[in-house]
């Protein structure tokens, strides 16, 4: 997917935000302002919104000097999900359809993007609370299923620190495949990293492994030929968030998409409405 301009003021918010979040004086703020509006000057439109946003909090990280500005409210989004934790495990496991049931809240957990959000705990509960409810493609949603039963080897593209625990409770129901959960190699926002993964317990159902790049999404052309092998050859592909589908929007698998729709493009991409949940089943066109 290509950046649009109602991608730059996002990203200039998303930057100020960042720069707040840790505690930067108005002399860093304005040197790195000024560095974020001449690379947005800079961006090469065709790119996707992760490769911008890369780019962005590069820049953040440099002038503030903190190599993870994201790492306290990534840590404090992980410990709100596992206190919440027994509560959803034994809401999907009364369920109808405890897979269906964990993909829900998988999706449920996407509200942890803290480029798009502050952390508010009302806001989090409320999407938690209409998880068994809320509409969504079951004609999709069946497809995933049907997917499911065939995958001897599941790839899992993760998105948000904190969510990890969510994704963990619908890897628990895939078990007796080989499940590969796949990180970013460095801070990009608040995406998992590897040590986000083990602190959420995904270590103990699937292998994880890097991207090998540190955009907030999955650029392939950017990523390892290690993960890029795996990408290729797993019989499924599941992938979290806005980001991973801003970056595979043109996709040469196919792949299932599990996002929330956060912003107004992405909205008119998927016609749909921001605060939608999707799970879209994407092929290769001919």
């Amino acid at each position: 997917m290509r950046t649009y301009p109602d991608c730059i003021p996002c990203l200039v918010r998303q930057a100020l935000d960042a720069l707040r979040m840790v505690g930067a004086d108005d002399e860093v703020t304005c040197r790195a302002m000024k560095r974020v509006l001449a690379e947005a000057a800079e961006f090469e439109m065709s790119k996707s919104p992760p490769e911008m946003a890369r780019n962005t909090h590069r820049i953040i990280r440099e002038e503030t000097g903190n190599p993870d500005p994201y790492l306290k409210i990534k840590k404090h989004s992980t410990g709100e999900a596992l206190k919440l934790e027994g509560m959803v495990r034994g809401k999907i496991a009364n369920s109808d359809n405890p897979l269906r049931s964990a993909v829900r809240f998988a999706i449920a957990g996407n509200v942890m993007d803290f480029a798009i959000f502050q952390w508010c705990k009302d806001r989090f509960m409320a999407r938690l609370d209409e998880a068994l409810h809320k509409e969504i493609d079951e004609d999709a949603m069946r497809e995933f299923e049907f997917a499911v039963e065939k995958a001897g080897t599941i790839l899992y593209l993760a998105d948000n620190t904190g969510e990890t625990v969510f994704d963990r409770l619908l890897l628990e129901l895939l078990s007796g495949r080989e499940l590969i959960y796949a990180v970013k190699s460095a801070p990009a926002i608040n995406d998992a990293l590897r040590e986000d993964a083990i602190e959420a317990g995904i270590d103990k159902y699937a292998r994880i492994v890097e991207n090998g790049w540190d955009a907030p999404g999955t650029v392939l052309d950017r990523c390892s030929p290690e993960f890029l092998e795996i990408y290729r050859t797993a019989d499924m592909v599941i992938s979290k968030g806005q980001g991973n589908f801003e970056s595979l929007g043109e996709i040469d698998r196919e792949v299932f998409f599990l996002t929330q729709i956060k912003c107004q493009v992405i909205a008119r991409d998927l016609k749909g409405e921001i605060g939608d949940w999707v799970i879209l089943h994407s092929v290769p066109t001919a």
